[in-house]
């Protein structure tokens, strides 16, 4: 196992409490694609907590769920949210929200991938004193801070998902910062080859070298995994870890070097030292491909996550060390490392949390620190209409709070179904101003309240 403060031994008692006691943790699950689907499986094998309700839009989708979360164990699927049937054990499928998110719940899991449904379900749910966990990052990085501030003032847990790297990376900071370590850099590992940045949906699964019939029994999101390769995601991931750690980018997009796992602790270190930061307690990003921009490093870090630390004291850099740790040559700056992250696998420990010790296992600080801006990937004329992350048009990068809001730059998560109103040149970071049909509803309330706990009073980042 990792470096991590996961209390396991106390979530397991606990469940097991809740089990004898005939109280078992009850959880909504919001979305049923394939993240969805795995957590439905790992809380269908745990004691102490019930699958009670399946919501998504394809019918299919709900069957593949309710499979994995009840064993196989058609008896315990109904169909439509009823309470009597959720207290006495059942699964409920439904494809009506309202429904899911009035029913009986402790927890719901938000797993749909579209980033205004799940800022919505996450508000209706805190509305409803229920616990959320947030696996639409995108959503968290647009509005977490508002949502975490909401949740706790209702008394209940807004959460990042255990497993996802945010909330990976993130206990490995807690545990560093607790060991009393200074944090150089924190991040994970990616895969960017020179023409990536620019792909389109249609390639990715292609770029990936996914089977077809995984593709299709598993219904992936071609969107979604195209985030992954142009390098949306991981500045979507970094930027929530910032705000959940209070690091911040070292510059906008991060370095993003290729790095194997011994490079970690030479290349995250500060630049008058032989490293490439401008400053330390930074996300980034170590990219797997090597400088040639084809090969793999032989000790890449695609799925896994890391953090650079240093300390004072002689005897820890030297005891680092000589545990085979990654370290510079002159032993003051070494790199702990997982090697994977389990998406979707561990998401279930972080429902136990939140009932069980009430308790996030990852989320935004009363202070947003960081952004994520969209910047176009190819000329792009006026009357064009922006796709989102993952699409065509554009993709994300990581800055500063105060740089984003204060040039008034659109929000990736802001920049699917709107229309350019001048054309934008490739690379160039959009300008709110240049784009028609930006919310103005509930959406932009919420907004609104995530900056200003940045320091800002309006969605145009105006002080």
């Amino acid at each position: 196992m990792s470096v991590t403060d996961l209390d396991a031994r106390g979530i397991r008692e606990g469940l097991a409490r809740r089990e004898a006691e005939g109280r078992p943790v009850r959880v909504a699950l919001i979305g049923a694609g394939r993240f969805g689907t795995t957590v439905a499986a790992g809380l269908g094998q745990m004691p102490g907590v019930r699958l009670s309700v399946i919501c998504d839009l394809r019918q299919a989708s709900r069957q593949m769920a309710a499979r994995a979360g009840t064993s196989g164990d058609e008896g315990r699927v109904v169909q439509g949210v009823r309470a009597e049937a959720i207290v006495a054990g059942a699964c409920c499928l439904t494809d009506d929200l309202s429904a899911a998110l009035s029913a009986p719940v402790d927890v719901v899991v938000e797993a749909t991938g579209r980033t205004e449904i799940a800022a919505r379900v996450a508000m209706r749910a805190i509305e409803a004193g229920k616990h959320v966990v947030m696996v639409t990052v995108e959503a968290d990085v647009l509005y977490g801070g508002a949502l975490a501030d909401r949740a706790r003032r209702a008394g209940v847990v807004y959460t990042l998902a255990d497993g996802d790297q945010p909330a990976t990376t993130a206990r490995m900071v807690d545990w560093a910062r607790a060991a009393g370590y200074t944090i150089v850099a924190a991040g994970r590992g990616t895969r960017m080859h020179p023409a990536d940045p620019t792909g389109i949906p249609e390639e990715a699964f292609a770029r990936y070298g996914y089977d077809p019939e995984i593709v299709e029994r598993r219904m992936f999101n071609p969107k979604m995994y195209n985030s992954f390769r142009d390098g949306s995601k991981a500045q979507i991931e970094m930027c929530a870890l910032a705000n959940a750690t209070g690091l911040i980018p070292d510059r906008r997009g991060m370095h993003e070097p290729s790095a194997g796992v011994a490079d970690l602790p030479r290349l995250f270190r500060p630049a008058a030292e032989g490293g490439l930061l401008s400053r330390t307690g930074v996300v980034e990003l170590a990219n797997a491909v090597a400088a040639d921009g084809v090969s793999l490093l032989p000790d890449h870090l695609t799925n896994g996550v890391f953090v650079v630390v240093t300390t004072d004291e002689p005897l820890l850099n030297e005891d680092l060390a000589f545990y085979r740790l990654p370290a510079s040559e002159d032993r003051r700056y070494a790199a702990f490392w997982r090697p994977y992250h389990l998406c979707g696998i561990e998401t279930p420990m972080s429902v136990a949390e939140a009932v069980l010790f009430g308790r996030p296992t990852a989320a935004p600080s009363r202070r947003t620190v960081a952004e994520v801006l969209a910047c176009a990937k190819r000329d792009l004329p006026a009357g064009a209409v922006l796709d989102g992350s993952g699409g065509a048009l554009v993709r994300g990068q990581i800055d500063l709070v105060e740089i984003v809001a204060g040039e008034e730059l659109l929000p990736l998560g802001w920049a699917e179904g709107v229309t350019l109103r001048r054309a934008i040149r490739a690379g160039e970071a959009i300008p709110l101003a240049a784009v028609d049909g930006l919310p103005t509803d509930e959406l932009a309330r919420l907004r609104t309240e995530h900056l200003a706990l940045a320091g800002f009073g309006t969605v145009a980042g105006t002080r």
